[in-house]
């Protein structure tokens, strides 16, 4: 595309909107009113060290970025609310939502972390190193574990502690107990 095939004013910074993605080489293309510009870059937020990755979609508003008006050399900046993608909501909470529902939200105020995931989502963490949680932990839920349970403290079962139930019936020798109480 030539420079003089755009709208006259464009200069360095105009609005427009993506109209197709590239995923295998990092390209999209814009429109901007009834011109669409060859496949250009968009923004990441990161490319080294901590890397972000974010898919543009397709009829996301952008800024075309195009210094000294270049088109050819222009970066589609994402990230602007528009009827299309509104806004999330009026919250004070940093969050990330993302397109099938899920949340993940932190709220300074309340010194709250959330992830709330939609049905039939799961969870999965892999730690070579291992997994360590320092505060008391619930879980709603059957729980399945595949290898052995320690415990420094003592264990219940309803209310039948390990270290400290009572057996009737008990008969010295080889004898089996009865059952806890």
């Amino acid at each position: 595309m030539r420079d003089d095939d755009l709208p006259a004013g464009l200069g360095e910074l105009t609005y427009g909107q993506i109209a197709s993605v590239d995923l295998s080489t990092g390209r999209v293309t814009v429109t901007i009113g009834d011109v669409e510009t060859q496949p250009i870059r968009w923004f990441t937020g990161g490319s080294s060290g901590t890397r972000l990755w974010s898919r543009p979609k397709v009829g996301e508003q952008v800024m075309l970025v195009a210094p000294s008006g270049d088109i050819a050399g222009a970066i589609a900046m994402r990230g602007l609310d528009c009827d299309a993608f509104p806004p999330i909501g009026d919250t004070t909470r940093e969050l990330v939502q993302f397109e099938d529902g899920a949340v993940i939200a932190y709220d300074p105020a309340s010194h709250k972390l959330e992830a709330v995931l939609p049905g039939g989502a799961t969870v999965s963490i892999i730690a070579p190193g291992g997994v360590r949680l320092d505060a008391d932990v619930r879980i709603s839920g059957d729980l399945l574990v595949d290898g052995k349970i320690e415990s420094t403290g003592d264990v219940k079962a309803g209310n039948v502690s390990l270290q400290q139930h009572k057996h009737l019936g008990v008969q010295p020798g080889g004898g089996i107990s009865g059952a806890p109480q």
